[in-house]
């Protein structure tokens, strides 16, 4: 069998007519893909000047089609701009050297090595990635997670007129049990890029790794060890992933970002609101975002059903259409949130009282429990118990009757406006999953507010994130700091 048969149709010719093997002198980014263990092992090197690649290099170990993909990629990046580069794809290679379907994969390596050397320059304040949009350009970064969410979204945003560049954030995972179910792993990043370049649009990557563990990972650990309950997606979308996403769209030129997320934005300046769909509406963990950050965000979902979305990817053709949802903690894809806190702060045993100190069981842990929780408890008693306070510095936990768990107020702190109230009906919302409460009174002393429910609420953890919506529209949010028993009454719950 001739070389050409077995590699592909133009695997010789490549190897024979370029002569970009080698270290490159002056890079300012690099990336590595593959294994020796796979029989194939790639490095491309990139040197930038005014957001175009100027000069691309290879290092390769494997077969011919292993050289003459990485040298393929190199031909294919000079001289062109830094998003040109992001949109060459697996497919684009194994075109231009007309590979066979068995050897197919080393374009695949070698395209892994080249979005590495591209994510490394993106993540360097020293490498020029460039002004790439022309002045008043309507260009939008979509952050794409590999799910079908954002993939529309970037669709959507492509048949409107938009230039789309999408980019998948690496966060921080477990390490003891990350796969392919966190919304972070290798494999979703690669169906990212897939889908996006399906759609003709580029597609980067961006490592957010420490900035999301030191802002939220080591934040829901040590709220945990506090005895708090708190919301990682809301903290990560305030405190991350937004503003990451807006930084690397101006470093690329581009005015705005977009995610797949299901809520709208109203008025003038934008603010954010419930999405139409209310089994997915997601305002409530956009709520902590700054409004300076979200004049700049787009939520093409925000008028869509889940339904409607599925079925738009699917007419499409957009890879993992019918997928399932992912519904665990995506640093913690086993979804067993114990075990992860268990392994971090170890076994910290206590009692578990009533509400007059009356020792019921122990436990070996209060991390292990949230307001409200009564499966799990194992005490002998004669009314069903449910978790009422968390006493983390003495390793308490103590359990009340149902009534006990009745809250009638709540505080929050740490609070981010979005408008003014205008003076209808105020609801609250103090879980992810759960359902708004009518709010009575709202007090408010500098960064803190108290809101009186009008009536009684289980289940109210500080920690948690509550959301005040006048109308749909989301007045303010901040971080629950206390709650008041349920005394009967919309203005005056006990101490």
């Amino acid at each position: 069998m001739t070389a050409g048969l077995a590699y592909g149709t133009r695997v010789a010719e490549r190897l024979r007519s370029c002569s970009l093997s080698g270290p490159l002198l002056g890079a300012h980014a690099a990336g590595e893909a593959g294994s020796k263990d796979c029989g194939s092992v790639v490095r491309i090197e990139l040197r930038m000047r005014a957001g175009s690649v100027e000069e691309a290099r290879y290092q390769a170990y494997g077969c011919p089609a292993t050289l003459a993909s990485a040298s393929q990629v190199c031909a294919s990046v000079a001289g062109r701009s830094f998003l040109e580069a992001a949109s060459v794809s697996q497919a684009d290679i194994c075109q231009a050297l007309g590979l066979v379907p068995s050897k197919e994969y080393t374009a695949g390596v070698a395209i892994d090595a080249l979005h590495e050397a591209l994510t490394a320059a993106l993540g360097s304040p020293d490498c020029e990635v460039g002004a790439v949009a022309d002045e008043g350009q309507a260009g939008v970064l979509v952050g794409m997670s590999g799910g079908v969410d954002s993939a529309v979204a970037a669709l959507l945003l492509k048949e409107r007129g938009f230039s789309v560049v999408g980019i998948t954030l690496t966060l921080w995972n477990d390490p003891g049990v990350a796969d392919e179910r966190s919304c972070c792993s290798p494999e979703n990043v690669a169906r990212a890029r897939r889908v996006a370049h399906s759609l003709g649009i580029p597609h980067l990557a961006l490592d957010a790794a420490p900035a999301f563990f030191r802002d939220v990972v080591d934040y829901f650990i040590s709220e945990y060890a506090a005895g708090r309950t708190p919301n990682p997606c809301a903290k990560c979308n305030s405190r991350v992933r937004l503003g990451v996403l807006l930084e690397a769209a101006r470093r690329l030129g581009l005015s705005h970002v977009a995610t797949g997320h299901y809520a709208r934005l109203t008025g003038t300046p934008p603010r954010i609101a419930r999405g139409l769909d209310p089994l997915k509406d997601q305002s409530y963990v956009l709520a902590e975002v700054s409004p300076a950050i979200l004049q700049h965000v787009v939520f093409p979902l925000g008028e869509m059903h889940k339904q409607e979305v599925r079925e738009r990817a699917a007419r499409a053709g957009l890879e993992g259409h019918s997928a399932p949802e992912s519904q665990e903690i995506c640093f913690v894809p086993d979804d067993d949130h114990r075990r992860f806190l268990r392994e971090r702060l170890g076994a910290l045993p206590g009692d578990i009282v009533d509400t007059e100190g009356r020792v019921l069981g122990r436990h070996e842990g209060t991390y292990n429990f949230t307001i409200g929780q009564r499966k799990g408890l194992r005490v002998a008693a004669g009314d069903p118990r449910y978790v009422v306070a968390i006493e983390a510095s003495d390793r308490r936990v103590v359990a009340g009757t149902a009534r006990d768990a009745e809250v009638g107020a709540v505080s929050a702190a740490g609070l981010v406006w979005h408008r003014n109230p205008s003076g209808r009906p105020l609801t609250i919302q103090v879980r992810s999953a759960g359902a708004a409460l009518p709010a009575g009174e709202m007090t408010v002393v500098g960064d803190d507010m108290t809101v009186f429910l009008r009536e009684p609420a289980a289940g109210v953890a500080p920690g948690q994130t509550a959301v005040v919506y006048e109308a749909g529209e989301v007045i303010v949010a901040g971080t629950i700091t206390s709650t008041k028993v349920w005394a009967g009454s919309t203005s005056d719950p006990a101490e």
